[in-house]
């Protein structure tokens, strides 16, 4: 090919060693490393080259459990998926991470942190990032430095930017020139075909949105769609396997992981350069690194604790009042949002539209504030935390009566979080309320007003989508090994978050990135 549009390639049947469905950071990751290798790659996406309403709105679904963005925003459908429009905010894993902990149930991956460390350090240069040193004490000299502050109870924890988050800008090229690579846009996957005793996946049936239909047929093949259409792929190949592809146990699409985020607060300075740290994000992606407060592994394990952080970003103060999280508050912004199709109704309309009735007091405030901020901007200095959420077997992904435009199932999660992972957070603050003024360094006023159900009334979704086709050796626990393979499956795989037995509390990125590494090295093995 190497490029080339599915809604005019005139074959009924493509053959290739390996297909790869989906060219986002772990589709792209895995093609560009097999770049060279003696077989062939077909790299297929739903998208183009630039973002069309067509294949997005196939995305479309429904939430039902915690309130979140919509379906058909959270992920792009594009080459380049979702880094297209991504800050670039990048982590590993923490080694704590990767333990089996008892007081965090279902916890525990296939191997440990130093294992995939050689794959993360690879990863640094993939996502275009800097050393593979996350210690503070390497970035003293960086935009501030982390806050001057000693304690055993929480500590800084390092985030990186990519200079180039942009996968489908930054390795165009690179596919083009790999002369055993093929990349195939425009073509939806419609099927993963098997046959009874179904054990090995015998092809893969796409559509596009112009009508035209072929099947491919590969060695082996690679589902790299994301946390929530990875699960929905696998459930709606039921045509032969009818609980739907690795299904068997009834664990595709559960344990659905995002990260919550909150806006927990203010923090008062006590000195201007304690305001202008690199523990402030003036602007996603303006910066090379922040910092984050954690609580210290020490105390995480001596007191059961969950994974948290919070750090510092400059907010106007509008969009830090109680009115502002108001049920009607928010219910106008995602109105505002619908109408400058940055949003999708997904179902929420006709109940938001009723909520900003009840809330035009709240709404008027915000909007007062709004316009004052205009004339005279005067931002806060807000915390900004987040929380790991425990692997919940009842948070999922399942398939809804509803239809796309091809015929299939649309997608219908069902986010939940226990109550009792809070903690972590609600902690995190406390110690930071001690500590901040114990080192002289400011105080933190704290706004923790609850919405309906008791959690932060600011709380709202990561699109950190996560944990649905999950790795465990045990297929009684686990939609796929520890290299991604289907259980069950001779030539099924899975790449991206889907992966994830525990989300942690970084961004996932990173960690897709170095697993499709991992997998790419994997994979070549095969051939």
């Amino acid at each position: 090919m190497p490029f080339a549009d599915a809604r005019r390639v005139d074959r009924d049947l493509i053959e290739t060693d390996l297909c790869i469905v989906g060219a986002g950071a772990a589709g792209i990751t895995i093609a560009r490393e097999l770049a060279g290798a003696p077989f062939r790659v077909l790299l297929v996406e739903s998208g183009d080259f630039a973002f069309r309403h067509g294949p997005q709105l196939l995305y479309h679904g429904r939430n039902v459990g915690l309130p979140s963005f919509s379906i058909g925003k959270s992920r792009l459908r594009r080459f380049g998926g979702s880094t297209t429009r991504w800050a670039g905010q990048c982590r590993p894993l923490d080694p704590i991470d990767f333990e089996k902990r008892d007081w965090v149930p279902n916890s525990g991956w296939p191997f440990d942190r130093a294992h995939l460390d050689p794959w993360y350090e690879r990863a640094q240069q993939v996502c275009t990032l800097g050393p593979y040193d996350y210690a503070p004490e390497a970035w003293r000299d960086v935009d501030g430095g982390p806050l001057p502050f000693a304690s055993d109870m929480i500590e800084a924890r390092i985030y990186q930017f990519s200079r180039q988050p942009d996968f489908g800008t930054a390795y165009r090229r690179d596919l083009e020139a790999a002369g055993n690579v093929d990349v195939l846009l425009n073509a939806n996957l419609a099927e993963i075909e098997t046959r009874e005793p179904v054990r090995e996946a015998t092809g893969l049936r796409f559509t596009t949105l112009n009508g035209r239909n072929f099947r491919v047929q590969a060695r082996a093949y690679v589902l790299a769609c994301g946390g929530i259409e990875n699960a929905r792929l696998l459930l709606a190949s039921n045509r032969v396997a009818t609980r739907g592809i690795g299904n068997d146990r009834d664990l595709v699409g559960r344990y659905f992981m995002d990260h919550p985020y909150f806006f927990m607060g203010a923090f008062d300075p006590a000195e201007p350069r304690f305001d202008r740290s690199f523990h402030v994000i003036e602007k996603y992606g303006a910066q090379r690194v922040n910092a984050a407060f954690g609580i210290t592994e020490h105390r995480q394990r001596e007191e059961r604790l969950n994974g948290a952080s919070v750090y510092f970003i400059r907010r106007p103060r509008s969009k830090t009042l109680g009115s502002y999280f108001s049920p009607g508050g928010r219910a106008f912004a995602r109105l505002i949002e619908v109408l400058r199709h940055d949003e999708l109704p997904d179902g929420r309309l006709r109940r938001d539209a009723i909520d900003a009735i009840k809330g035009v007091k709240d709404i008027g405030r915000t909007v007062v504030r709004q316009a004052t901020e205009i004339l005279k901007p005067n931002p806060a200095l807000v915390l900004r935390a987040t929380i790991e959420p425990t692997p919940d077997p009842s948070s999922r992904v399942l398939l809804d009566t509803a239809k796309d435009r091809l015929g299939m199932p649309r997608a219908k999660v069902d986010w939940r979080i226990r109550p009792d992972d809070r903690r972590a957070l609600d902690r995190l603050i406390d110690l930071m309320k001690v500590e901040m003024p114990r080192a002289d360094l400011g105080r933190i006023v704290p706004d923790t007003s609850p919405d309906a159900a008791g959690w932060p009334a600011s709380m709202s979704g990561g699109k950190h989508h996560m944990g649905t086709t999950r790795m465990h050796d045990d297929p009684a626990q686990g939609v796929t090994d520890g290299n991604g393979k289907v259980h069950g499956m001779a030539n099924l795989y899975v790449a991206g978050s889907s992966l994830f037995p525990t989300a942690g509390y970084a961004n996932p990125t990173l960690t897709i990135v170095a697993l499709a590494l991992r997998s790419a090295d994997h994979l070549r093995r095969l051939f």
